[in-house]
């Protein structure tokens, strides 16, 4: 099943391909067809011209209405295939984590991490780092998050968030101390790492200023008929839709794991196949947006599986492309529009 979704995702995020395929064929048909009217009519330019718009339009409309048909179809298809996909790794306590397409080691202050690159496009990136985050900064986490731990929400669709039962977890985010970088400080000398490969991995050119905060979450197990495990169903981070990139947007995610689940708590990617184990210390790293300004259309697109016993404790850095010290990340809504701005 793995392969027939990277199949279709290949398919679907070829369409501009298929496009200028069938635009090409209209036009040799056409040209041909014209050419020869002008020999036997010795047509002028603007004839010719309402000749090729007439034999152009009704074979434009139906090619691309047989091949919107066919792209809906083979999105469905995707979307069901992902869906049961989902359904059988979330189930399956005993999957590994998806094996690399290929390896290579990062170097950082003199400690090699090992990277594996589980998805390698354009728009969309997803590596899984061996040892990148140590118990000593998943604890300064966990301390400064501590008191302020609340139900985690979602965007609400209208520019707010709101409590829903697709994401069960505790979070409380954790402001980086950027002015104690220079002493030591743990969660900022953390962030640094973070960002130097963040920035490296997708030659983004992220800067700190008016990022979020790290988010400390938390899920709990309480065994297998619970009717209601702490979870977050599918979803996207970013735009995903693979439209141009919205200002201010989220462009990557680092999520680092602290504390394992005795069962349950995987990362899944449905759309791609990609299946990651929380282990203590990994992080997972995906990006969403192109070079050519246009964000991926649900490849990066992921969920938590139910965690069944045990806790799942992550932090969780996202990151925007847009944002500095005068435009903050809470100076726009979930819809990354300005606030203020949004009857202007």
């Amino acid at each position: 099943m793995i392969h027939i979704l990277e199949d279709m995702t290949v398919e679907v995020e070829d369409s501009h391909s298929k496009a200028r395929e069938i635009t090409n064929s209209i036009t040799n048909i056409c040209q041909t067809k014209v050419k020869q009217q002008i020999r036997t009519h010795d047509m002028n330019p603007n004839d010719a011209i309402d000749a090729f718009v007439s034999c152009t339009s009704p074979l434009a409309t139906r090619q691309f209405e047989e091949y919107n048909k066919q792209i809906k179809e083979g999105a469905s298809l995707r979307t069901q295939l992902a869906t049961q996909w989902e359904d059988y790794t979330c189930a399956d306590q005993s999957l590994p984590t998806t094996t690399p397409k290929s390896l290579h080691n990062w170097n950082y202050q003199g400690k090699d991490h090992t990277v594996g690159v589980l998805l390698d496009r354009d728009e969309a990136k997803i590596h899984h780092i061996k040892n990148f985050i140590s118990s000593e900064e998943c604890a300064a986490i966990e301390s400064a998050a501590s008191s302020n731990l609340h139900e985690a929400t979602v965007a609400d669709g209208a520019g707010g968030s709101q409590l829903i039962s697709s994401r069960k977890a505790f979070q409380a985010g954790v402001r980086v101390p950027w002015e104690k970088e220079q002493d030591g400080d743990v969660i900022a000398v953390l962030a640094r790492r973070l960002y130097t490969y963040v920035n490296e991995a997708t030659g983004y050119g992220i800067e700190e200023a008016g990022q979020e905060d790290i988010m400390s979450i938390q899920y709990v197990g309480r065994g297998v008929d619970d009717p209601e495990p702490d979870r977050y169903m599918p979803h996207c981070d970013g735009q995903c839709d693979g439209l141009k990139f919205h200002h201010a947007g989220r462009v990557a995610t680092m999520v680092m794991y602290c504390g394992s689940p005795d069962r349950g708590g995987a990362t899944n990617f449905r759309n791609v196949g990609i299946h990651i184990l929380p282990e203590a210390g990994n992080a997972a790293f995906f990006s969403y947006l192109g070079s050519d300004g246009t964000t991926d259309n649900k490849l990066t697109e992921h969920s938590c599986c139910p965690v069944i016993e045990g806790s799942k404790k992550i932090a969780v850095q996202w990151l925007r492309l847009g944002v500095d010290e005068e435009n903050p990340w809470n100076s726009f809504n979930t819809l990354n529009i300005k606030i203020g701005s949004e009857e202007l």
